[in-house]
C-alpha cells in the first residue's frame, strides 16, 4: 500500500466518529499521521490533515493529540510556509486550533495505561532516552550513515531522527553509554556527535566525547548534569522524521507502516 492509500485509508476510518477514539488510542496511527504531515507529496500531507482534523473532532482525543510528539511543531510549520498549499495550511491551522481548545487549567495526571508502545516492544520501564546533536546530518545520505553505525550498537533498542534539527533520539538499554553512541557515530569521519541534555535552569546544553567539538558546555562541568534527557511519559514513543527499531531481533523494515496496515485488518474490522 502506497503512502497516500495508507493516509487515505486512515482518513476514512477517521470520519466515523466510532472509530476516532481508537485510531488515537493506537499510538502508531496517529504517530503515523504527525509523520506524514512532512511528507514531500503535498497530496499526502491534505488527506493526513484530514485525517486529523476528524479526530481532533472528538474532545477526548484532544489532549493526548497535543501531546504527541512532533504533533505541534509539524503543525506550526505548515501554517508558517510561505507559498505552500493553501489547503493544507488552513487544515493545519483548523487542526491546531482544535487540539488547543478546552485546555484543562490543573494539570492532568498521566496514567502508565496498557497500551505498548509502537516502536519499542516491551522494554520501555528497562531502557533510557538518548538524545544526540549531530553535526552533517543534512540529507537522506548522512541520515543512512548515522543509521548504519546505529544499528551496530549493541543495546540501541531503537532511534529516530529529527532532520529539521540535525537530531537523532535513541532509546536504549540502561547500561548504555551516550559517550559509546557518540563514538560509533563519530567514527564515520563525517559526522559527529554531542549529547543533547538539560542544566539545573532547564536549558538544553551540549556534552562531548571524543573529537567532538563542545559547544555551550564545558565537559569540566558534567557532572552537574542528567545522564541523559529523560522522556516525559515512558509510554510514550517518541516519533519524528522516521524511526528504526531492533526490538526482537527485527530489522529496519519491520516499521510503522506495516504495522498501520495490520491495525486496519485487526483493530477496526471486526
Amino acid at each position: 500500500m502506497s503512502a497516500l492509500g495508507v493516509v487515505e485509508h486512515l482518513r476514512n476510518l477517521a470520519a466515523d466518529p466510532q472509530n476516532r477514539a481508537t485510531i488515537v488510542k493506537d499510538q502508531g496511527c496517529l504517530a503515523g499521521l504527525v509523520l506524514f504531515l512532512d511528507n514531500e507529496d503535498v497530496n499526502v500531507v491534505v488527506t493526513a490533515l484530514e485525517a486529523l482534523k476528524f479526530l481532533s473532532e472528538f474532545h477526548p482525543n484532544r489532549s493526548k493529540m497535543r501531546d504527541e510528539i512532533g504533533m505541534v511543531i509539524s503543525l506550526k510549520s505548515i501554517v508558517n510556509k510561505e507559498g505552500y498549499n493553501a489547503k493544507a495550511r488552513q487544515l493545519a491551522k483548523e487542526v491546531y486550533k482544535n487540539i488547543h481548545a478546552h485546555v484543562p487549567t490543573a494539570p492532568s495526571q498521566r496514567t502508565s495505561g496498557t497500551t505498548q508502545a509502537f516502536f519499542l516492544g516491551n522494554l520501555n520501564k528497562r531502557a533510557k532516552v538518548i538524545i544526540l546533536q549531530i553535526k552533517g546530518l543534512a540529507n537522506q545520505v548522512t541520515r543512512k550513515l548515522c543509521e548504519e553505525e546505529l544499528l551496530k550498537v549493541k543495546g540501541v533498542i531503537s532511534f529516530t531522527f529529527v532532520m529539521n534539527k540535525s537530531r537523532c533520539v535513541v532509546r536504549c538499554k540502561l547500561e548504555l553509554s551516550p559517550e559509546a553512541l557518540c563514538d560509533a557515530i563519530n567514527k564515520t569521519k563525517v559526522l559527529s556527535a554531542q549529547q543533547v541534555v538539560k542544566n539545573e535552569h532547564g536549558e538544553e546544553v551540549m556534552l562531548s566525547f571524543g573529537s567532538a567539538p563542545v559547544s555551550n558546555c564545558a565537559r569540566g562541568n558534567s557532572s552537574k548534569l542528567p545522564d541523559y534527557l529523560p522522556e516525559e511519559d515512558d509510554d510514550v514513543p517518541v516519533i519524528s522524521d522516521k524511526a528504526l527499531t531492533k526490538v526482537g531481533g527485527e530489522d529496519k523494515e519491520n516499521g510503522w507502516f506495516s504495522s498501520v496496515t495490520s491495525f486496519f485488518s485487526k483493530t477496526l474490522y471486526w
